[in-house]
């Protein structure tokens, strides 16, 4: 494909947007994930997770894409939070991820109801498609709220293993942000980066846009109070940061005074406003 000068001119500013620094190795990812596997995702409420999937279901109907016999490759799976439905439905599900903690989880699930689930342990940043048979080879590919797509190469990766449909997510805008900037300017001595959400979606959405691609898209918006424990808050950002630098002991401790001191009676009391994007396109059909 010959790429005009508005697809070339929007690569170089996702290009621009990002500081390699600011991502830690393979190894460091997956030790870190590994680190939260065991208590991943578990915190959200039954409702609120048949919601999400209900969800991305109807968005798979609007594009016209039945799960039943097909073949999906989900891109940083987690626990299976999609691929364990989207088997479920009939699907023949591909999982891949860097931490094996979470694909034992999604394992177990998979083992006990007879799923049609393959597990990959894999880092999407260094995958090679072509050596694990992947380009052209999935009917529908799926990134959902995934760090494996960082860049233009990773995005590009995942539609090469398509020969039918993409679906990606991501967030848009969280207020404020996941990390407090106190936090950042503080303690760290750095300017914030949690405002890479910000580009999470949008990047890869003008992308494929101006490539003449026209993804179907859902924009969800949801308010949310949270009262955590201080200390189970405090670990959950230093395991945020530390995927994408290492913190010292000094360091983390600071972080930890920051929780301790900004929480009422022992909980660590937030409000945020959070904007969510997903969208699903034809790798052909959309095409002009």
């Amino acid at each position: 494909m010959v790429l005009n000068e508005t697809v070339h001119n929007w690569i170089n500013c996702w290009k621009s947007s990002i500081d390699e620094d600011y991502y830690t190795s393979d190894e460091q990812q997956a030790a870190s994930w590994n680190k939260r596997a065991e208590h991943f995702g578990k915190d959200v409420e039954e409702e609120r997770q048949r919601k999400k999937n209900e969800d991305f279901f109807n968005l798979l109907e609007e594009a016209g894409f039945n799960p039943a016999g097909a073949r999906i490759l989900d891109i940083g799976c987690g626990p299976g939070t999609l691929s364990i439905p989207l088997a479920q439905a009939g699907a023949h599900v591909t999982s891949l991820d860097i931490a094996s903690g979470m694909l034992d989880r999604m394992k177990e699930i998979a083992d006990r109801e007879h799923l049609s689930i393959t597990p990959v342990e894999c880092s999407w940043w260094t995958a090679d498609i072509d050596a694990l048979g992947f380009r052209n080879s999935f009917d529908l590919v799926i990134a959902s709220f995934t760090p494996g797509i960082k860049d233009v190469d990773t995005f590009d990766r995942m539609i090469a293993c398509s020969k039918r449909f993409c679906y990606y997510s991501n967030f848009i805008r969280k207020d404020p942000a996941k990390i407090p900037c106190e936090i950042y300017t503080r303690i760290l001595e750095t300017i914030p980066q949690d405002n890479i959400f910000a580009s999470g979606f949008m990047f890869p959405f003008m992308y494929i846009y101006t490539q003449g691609f026209h993804p179907i898209v859902k924009v969800t918006h949801k308010s949310e109070d949270r009262n955590q424990n201080w200390e189970e808050a405090c670990e959950k950002a230093i395991d945020f940061i530390s995927l994408r630098q290492e913190l010292t002991l000094e360091i983390k401790e600071k972080i930890r005074e920051y929780y301790k001191n900004a929480s009422i009676d022992g909980l660590y009391r937030t409000h945020s406003e959070i904007f969510k994007g997903m969208m699903i396109w034809s790798v052909e059909k959309n095409k002009c």
